[in-house]
């Protein structure tokens, strides 16, 4: 592709392949035997994006007195080890690089992931790059989290948006990847659209969480203490904020599992007669369980938003589900 490409926001949830797609339009634009689409993946250019991290790397030891420095043509920019943030000085690198004509590739491209750890200073420091890019460079950010980003960064961009893959999707990419096929499909059952998760899914583990939340819900309408339930479950399952999340997720799909069985229908991930342990619940909620399982969305995506405690978050859940927490309580 010729001419010059506006800088680009790829957006989505995590794991679903936005950090791929951006390092394969990188080696497509200058690939020197394939093509934007397909690139040849051993060429020098192709080799040059999968060297591109490098670059993180030259700022691990940085302070803010040093100066910026001009990246290799291709670089890949993401959080230096031992570091919480891409610094300003990462940024300003970037800016520096992008205004220098390019080495040895037709482009200059730079990608950014986590856009969305930026300093506020850094994301300042690439309005002016992304306001004027020149004609030979790429500056790509990626991110799950693309309200965290400064309006004046976002408005600047042109945004390329990512879904969840398919159930089907994510056991032909595995099963591509030398899993066998009844692994490929374990695994798919707990990724919720994302190949990331499908890699790192203990299907074990999400069994043992998913468990959890049945035995408390049977509890709970067995008569037990919501509040002490609550407290079991939040030391059971919210250990930290990816945990807290996780949980709650796997409350809102076994809950929908549970309503489906309950009219009717066939569950998508539980089994049925892990289902059909939940329709006393669902019959004796009645219509008030769409709140309260509004409350547990709320919850679960405000643990990142807000930074809630995770413990609080997983035991706000099963209090919003008992009917003991409503959105009032949360102010929304």
């Amino acid at each position: 592709a010729e001419g010059p490409i506006p800088p680009l926001l790829f957006c989505g949830p995590e794991g679903v392949g936005k950090r791929s797609a951006a390092l394969g339009l990188a080696a497509g634009l200058v690939c020197r035997s394939g093509t934007i689409d397909q690139a040849c993946g051993r060429c020098p250019p192709c080799l040059r994006v999968l060297q591109s991290a490098g670059v993180t790397a030259l700022r691990r030891r940085s302070t803010a007195q040093d100066r910026a420095q001009v990246y290799p043509d291709v670089g890949f920019v993401g959080i230096p080890e031992g570091k919480t943030r891409i610094s300003v000085l990462q940024a300003r690198d970037v800016e520096l690089s992008l205004s220098v004509q390019p080495f040895e590739l037709p482009r200059r491209i730079y990608i950014i992931e986590p856009a969305d750890s930026l300093t506020p200073a850094a994301a300042n420091s690439l309005l002016k790059v992304l306001e004027e890019p020149p004609p030979w460079g790429l500056l790509i950010l990626v991110t799950a989290h693309p309200w965290a980003l400064p309006v004046t960064v976002r408005s600047r961009m042109q945004a390329v948006r990512f879904g969840l893959l398919g159930r089907q999707t994510v056991e032909q990419l595995l099963v591509d990847q030398g899993y066998p096929a009844s692994d490929a499909a374990e695994r798919a059952r707990y990724c919720r659209g994302r190949l990331s998760l499908a890699l790192a899914a203990d299907p074990a583990a999400e069994d043992k969480v998913r468990e959890s939340w049945i035995r408390a819900i049977e509890k709970l309408s067995e008569g037990s203490s919501a509040a002490a339930l609550a407290t079991a479950v939040a030391e059971a399952l919210g250990s930290d904020a990816a945990a807290a999340e996780n949980a709650c997720q796997a409350l809102l799909e076994l809950m929908r599992d549970g309503q489906a069985v309950a009219s009717g229908a066939e569950p998508r991930l539980l089994d049925r007669s892990q289902a059909e342990r939940l329709t006393g619940f669902v019959d004796a909620a009645g219509p008030a369980l769409y709140d309260r399982l509004r409350v547990v969305e709320l919850l679960r995506s405000e643990i990142h938003i807000f930074h809630r405690n995770p413990r609080l978050s997983v035991e706000g859940a099963l209090l919003a589900l008992a009917g003991r927490l409503d959105r009032a309580a949360l102010g929304r």
